[in-house]
């Protein structure tokens, strides 16, 4: 017999196939010799290149985000592979479909409970880079001139997670203030390009998500919004920085990264979460933290409250495809956690009483949408 053949299907955001690393270490402890497949979105397809874990890649353009008949069609179409042979083990660790069950206020949390087997291994992301990939960055450094400034800043802004709402306009505004009369630069890293008279205000657009890793050995400070930039750079082939996280404690998936630390025991003395996302509070906060982040976290750091709307959503979807044990599922999982929490349970009742008039709503959409 030839080794085990397993595929993982984690197709996207860079963030979430990010925390997915850990399970494709995992599986190779689990199954020893075995050659390991990941189905991943190709816009995401960079974040895995070159890693250990993985024997191949499969890239997937036929699912679009959001997507859910799609996603079903191919995760029928992976399972259907393993009734013929083709593959022994499957496990699909996307956070959509069934798989919302798990999400428990933290994405990484959902996706590593996807894989139903204890993680023996470190969640850390594993990113390995290509020698002209550190050298690109080491570059950027040296063009740039980032020795000479006492501070360097990333700054991670337009996030695509959906965190905050940050745009350029406040992050060059931001930019401004923070380096006026400071010896500081500031790299914008998205994939937005601008340019700007001053150059401590820096375009980081020119460097990839995986070239940004590298980058990170150049910066001492992170003001980040809980996306790519900020996991990438907690990985072992990044720096994880002191930052300041800017945050909308309303996102439709809460993933701050306080929760998320704490939920694997990760310190977190070099992190403030900012909710208050106004340009006075923010410029205000980092200053401050550049000098004196203890000080900075005692007068800023704001505690993300939990909220439970996410249930909602994730009910209803369920109920579209008449998955009852999921919904039973996240009802356990967020259970264990926080208990009989009656806000939790509201809005388990609530997505399964708005859910026939979603239902309608959608449907009206999508038919005059259609026409």
């Amino acid at each position: 017999m030839g080794p085990k053949k397993i595929i993982l299907v984690q197709l996207y955001s860079n963030g979430d196939c990010l925390y997915a690393t850990a399970v494709a270490r995992q599986i190779k402890e689990d199954f020893p010799g075995s050659h390991l497949t990941w189905a991943i979105a190709s816009f995401c397809k960079s974040i895995i290149l070159n890693n250990p874990f993985v024997d191949e890649i499969l890239e997937v353009d036929s699912v679009a985000k959001n997507d859910a008949p799609a996603l079903r069609s191919f995760k029928n179409k992976i399972f259907n592979q393993k009734s013929e042979g083709i593959y022994d083990e499957v496990f699909f660790i996307h956070n959509a479909d069934s798989n919302h069950a798990f999400y428990d206020g933290s994405i990484r949390s959902s996706i590593l409970q996807a894989y139903q087997h204890p993680l023996t291994v470190t969640v850390q992301p594993v990113v390995r880079l290509y020698p002209e990939e550190i050298e690109k960055a080491n570059q950027f450094a040296i063009i740039n001139d980032l020795k000479k400034f006492d501070q360097v800043i990333l700054f991670e802004y337009a996030p695509q997670s959906g965190q905050n709402n940050l745009n350029l306009e406040l992050a060059i505004k931001i930019a401004e203030n923070i380096i006026a009369n400071n010896n500081f630069a500031i790299i914008l890293s998205s994939a937005n390009q601008f340019s700007h008279p001053n150059k401590s205000i820096i375009d980081g657009s020119s460097l990839t998500l995986r070239e940004t890793t590298q980058l990170s050995h150049h910066c001492s400070f992170l003001l980040g919004s809980s996306s790519g930039i900020t996991w990438i750079t907690t990985s072992d082939a990044g720096k994880q920085l002191p930052m300041v996280q800017l945050l909308n404690a309303n996102a439709n998936w809460s993933n701050p990264v306080s929760r998320d630390f704490a939920k694997f025991n990760i310190p977190n003395k070099g992190l403030i979460e900012l909710l208050n996302i106004e340009l006075e509070t923010i410029i205000n906060c980092v200053s401050l933290a550049l000098k004196d982040f203890e000080k900075a976290k005692l007068i800023y750091n704001q505690s993300v409250p939990l909220q439970f709307k996410t249930t909602r959503y994730i009910v209803y979807n369920l109920l579209c495809y008449f998955e009852f044990g999921a919904i039973i599922k996240h009802i356990k999982v967020n259970r264990e956690i926080y208990g009989n929490n009656l806000s939790f349970y509201k809005e388990v009742i609530l997505g399964i009483i708005s859910s026939p008039y979603r239902l309608l709503k959608n449907t009206f959409k999508k038919r005059i949408l259609n026409k």
